[in-house]
């Protein structure tokens, strides 16, 4: 288990599944932020079987985990896309929207980024965000990360075409501890 100031973070369990299928799988607008796909309803059926086939495959270059403050579950977030040669990874993050702009996002982050460079050894860890989204690329700066480019006219959302901010922290800017 991760710990951050507030939150606490492990790994996604069969049991979280209905919590989180009532925390962020209601809440279209969300999963559209999550996800570069269309959003759609699922079900927890659905939910179910991805779980059941991500341990099947067991994907080495994604690691999930759930977000807790005070055992109760809040969101999720994972890594993607962990390369060790480059040692490099990506960072997504999902919070239910009770629990925005609290301080538990850009917990769940630091707690997530500390991980990856001490415990992963990485060098970078990455990130995309929609430039308008003033709030998560608000907490993603103040956890450390700097923006490295934009994607123009690169994502779909509510209904019109939106720029995309490429962000990133190196180990050395993370070590720096500017962001704590």
């Amino acid at each position: 288990m991760l710990h951050g100031e507030y939150v606490a973070l492990r790994a996604v369990e069969r049991e979280d599944l209905p919590v989180l299928h009532e925390l962020l799988d209601d809440d279209l607008e969300l999963m559209t932020r999550a996800s570069d796909m269309p959003a759609r309803p699922a079900s927890l059926a659905e939910l179910e079987h991805r779980f059941d086939e991500r341990l099947e495959e067991s994907d080495p270059r994604t690691m999930r985990f759930v977000i807790e403050v005070d055992d109760e579950l809040i969101g999720e977030c994972e890594l993607h896309f962990i390369d060790h040669f480059q040692r490099t990874c990506h960072l997504g993050i999902t919070l239910g929207r009770a629990y925005w702009s609290k301080g538990f996002g850009q917990d769940a982050v630091r707690a997530l980024v500390d991980f990856a460079f001490r415990d992963l050894a990485m060098r970078k860890v990455g990130l995309e965000v929609l430039a308008d989204d003033e709030r998560a690329v608000g907490a993603y700066t103040k956890a450390g990360f700097v923006e490295e480019g934009r994607l123009r006219a690169h994502a779909w959302f509510d209904g019109a075409v939106h720029d995309t901010l490429v962000m990133g922290i190196l180990r050395e800017e993370w070590r720096s501890g500017h962001h704590h």
